[in-house]
């Protein structure tokens, strides 16, 4: 696993994560199972870093957790964790595969569940928002306590909106500090358009958080 990219769980280095993930429980309520897509209005602001820490953090403490690695552009999970790229998301989409076999499980990490993003597309646009994705994130809301999903930045791509409109899925914008503000009201905009419930947003300051919840 890329050590220098995930935190341990108890470390001080992961209180702004266990702070964020009190702040969110607190704001969506801790008795049912949410799907929380982690996004940024462009790429490189930390959205699969915090999407992986958080995801980390949370399995120590709520179980089971599933971290779904979503962004079939770029995606970036297998890296992190050292697994293969697929079978994932998309191969249990297409071919209509049980999740859990291709769920990858970390005991030592809380039980932490990661499924990856799979084999290519030829239009990925086409996955987030489909009727098949729909009954996926509903089949594992069911059986998890929490998931997370790493989504393709807002401004790069539909993706993030499309899986925001699934019922009981909420958005949680990460933002770098260098980030341009335009660019961040252009992402809130586009999300506002689907009607995508906003938790709030992280600022990423260079490894320390900042969150802001609505």
């Amino acid at each position: 696993m890329s050590l220098g990219v995930l935190v341990e769980p108890d470390s001080a280095s992961a209180e702004p994560l266990r702070a964020l993930r009190l702040a969110i429980e607190a704001r969506v309520g801790s008795g049912e199972a949410k799907g929380l897509v982690f996004t940024s209005p462009r790429p490189r602001e930390g959205r699969s870093t915090i999407s992986a820490n958080y995801a980390l953090v949370a399995a120590h403490v709520q179980r089971p957790v599933l971290l779904i690695d979503a962004d079939l552009r770029s995606p970036n999970l297998h890296a992190m964790f050292d697994l293969p790229l697929s079978p994932g998301l998309v191969d249990v989409l297409r071919d209509r595969l049980d999740p859990w076999q291709v769920t990858h499980t970390f005991p030592a990490l809380g039980g932490l569940h990661v499924m990856t993003a799979g084999s290519s597309l030829p239009r990925p646009g086409d996955v987030a928002a489909s009727p098949v994705m729909g009954e996926l994130l509903e089949k594992v809301y069911e059986e998890c306590e929490v998931v997370v999903v790493d989504s393709p930045p807002v401004l790069m791509a539909a993706d993030a909106s499309g899986l925001a409109s699934h019922r009981g899925t909420e958005v949680v914008m990460v933002v770098n500090r260098s980030g341009k503000r335009r660019h961040l009201v252009s992402a809130l905009r586009r999300l506002a358009v689907t009607e995508a419930n906003v938790l709030g947003l992280v600022v990423n300051r260079e490894g320390a958080l900042t969150a802001d919840l609505y």
